[in-house]
């Protein structure tokens, strides 16, 4: 077995484990961006920056919407996912997905609460991808 399918073995565990943890502390959680595609797309009746006779992947597309800051990253290798987590009905805000991330981080993942803050500031601020979760 390869060293990336290995990687994504674990991961997926790890999100179960994730996952069976958040049900026992009352919380709710959907899927939201898991794999991302890394296969080209035509781009229909083109638009401001495209030519209908190029193609671009999902992700590519993401990063040209600035929906994401890669054109290639984790979700690619099917070691990310977003979770769309909610607790008594409510959506969580980004600071109340602290107690998750921390737990993904306690497992050995690392947690989008955390993209473009300094470590002396990870008490009081959260990053700009809080229910992002990747190994």
């Amino acid at each position: 077995m390869s060293d990336l399918v290995q990687k994504q073995c674990k991961f997926a565990k790890m999100i179960a484990e994730l996952i069976t943890w958040l049900v026992s502390q009352e919380y709710e959680c959907r899927f939201g961006d898991a794999w991302r595609s890394t296969d080209k797309l035509k781009v229909p009746m083109g638009s401001p920056g495209f030519d209908d006779d190029l193609e671009y992947s999902y992700q590519e597309l993401l990063f040209y919407n600035k929906k994401s800051k890669l054109t290639y990253g984790k979700h690619n290798d099917r070691l990310a996912i977003d979770l769309l987590i909610h607790k008594n009905d409510k959506m969580l805000a980004d600071e109340e997905y602290r107690p998750v991330g921390e737990k993904w981080e306690s497992m050995g993942g690392s947690w989008g609460g955390r993209f473009g803050v300094k470590k002396d500031e990870y008490v009081t601020k959260i990053g700009w991808d809080a229910g992002h979760f990747e190994l």
